[in-house]
């Protein structure tokens, strides 16, 4: 008999939630941890938004997975709240509302339209018209006047690091509540021996499925074994500021066509962020503080008197066509990765259903064109 049901190597997001959904089942599950620097998860604060700004739109498949991911947080918080009450509130994840906004109001068109009829509202589980904004100023008063803006109302933000902790106290406790389900977490780095065997420093453990959630290093991680997984790191640079005296806790996210973007916490705002091809350098550097303050202030130029706290670095799993790859890459080996910067939104439901087909259930046919098997563009 197997040691375990199942080992999820990469305690991230999607790890986390991965190691929930299988002791759910039931499962006797191993959580395998490197704490490598540059997770994503740890630099995370993420926009949480059934709506897309890029070309990705065109992919129905596509729009449709966001938006079922994004509707999955409801019952996800559901269930942590149930779990973990004191865990609860806006320090994790809160509906705040999305101002898109751009120099030229054309920028914002193809959003509009998206959302101007009924049908396409469905299609991307919103119910509220987009309203347009005549003074961006309005919900920040820090932005710049001459920016146009447009407002969407079912969009979320989420911190990463605490989303992850919150998910892996509610696994702990429902594996403690069910005599048939166990949870190990195990630190170190876990690397692939004989079929289902998984080294863990001096510890050989062994398991009906290994699902591998490592992120940017999954294609490193099983290189080594013959399994080809086309998945690079993207460095991300974000820069946390504070604002003395504001409150901003409660302000809608902003975001861009352009790609620069502020969130606004209890305590911090945080601007991001660079997408560097630079490989698994996680360092903070001069360059990627100025590109994400440059990008910030010509935003909301009253944010030049700001506080700078801190600059956070994530590595994101960037696949090459731009989507995950979810599902088996060998017999009891599977993968949950490439969630590129849409991490935190697809990461929760991803990793639940990457863990239950795992275990042995189907993954559902909508989830096909993440098959991890796909032809992808090369790499450049």
């Amino acid at each position: 008999m197997a040691d375990f049901d199942l080992i999820v190597i990469g305690g991230g997001i999607v790890g986390a939630s991965a190691a929930l959904a299988g002791v759910r089942k039931g499962g006797r599950v191993a959580l395998v941890d490197a704490g490598l620097a540059g997770r994503a998860t740890d630099a995370g604060a993420g926009i949480v938004s059934p709506v897309a700004l890029d070309r990705g739109e065109q992919r129905p498949a596509w729009t449709a997975l966001i938006t079922e991911c994004v509707g999955y947080y409801e019952s996800l918080l559901a269930e942590l709240d149930a779990v973990d009450p004191a865990g609860a509130g806006s320090a994790t994840y809160e509906q705040v509302g999305e101002l898109v906004v751009a120099d030229d109001p054309a920028a914002l068109q193809p959003v509009v339209d998206r959302l101007s009829t009924a049908e396409g509202r469905r299609a991307h589980g919103v119910t509220k018209p987009v309203e347009v904004v005549d003074d961006v100023r309005g919900y920040w008063p820090e932005l710049n006047p001459e920016l146009h803006g447009i407002f969407i109302t079912e969009v979320g933000r989420v911190v990463g690091s605490k989303l992850h902790d919150r998910l892996l106290t509610a696994a702990r406790r429902r594996a403690a509540a069910d005599k048939s389900a166990a949870l190990e977490l195990i630190p170190g780095a876990g690397t692939l021996g004989a079929t289902h065997e998984v080294r863990v420093g001096h510890r050989v453990l062994t398991a009906d499925a290994v699902l591998f959630a490592t992120g940017a290093w999954t294609a490193a991680d099983l290189a080594p074994y013959g399994v080809q997984v086309a998945v690079r790191p993207i460095r991300g640079q974000l820069v946390h500021l504070r604002l003395d005296g504001q409150q901003t806790g409660m302000r809608p996210v902003v975001n861009s066509p352009g790609g620069g973007y502020l969130l606004g916490f209890d305590d911090r705002i945080v601007a991001g962020a660079t997408h560097e091809d630079v490989g698994f350098d996680a360092r903070v550097t001069a360059g990627g503080q100025h590109a994400v303050l440059k990008t910030a202030l010509e935003m909301a130029p009253g944010l030049s008197a700001a506080t700078v706290l801190e600059t956070r670095v994530g590595l994101r799993p960037a696949s090459g066509d731009g989507l995950p790859l979810v599902g088996a890459v060998a017999p009891g080996v599977h993968v949950a990765t490439g969630l590129g910067a849409w991490g935190l939104t697809l990461g929760p439901l991803l990793g639940e259903l990457a863990a239950q087909h795992a275990l042995g259930d189907p993954l559902p046919e909508r989830l096909d064109f993440l098959n991890p098997g796909r032809p992808l563009p090369k790499e450049s």
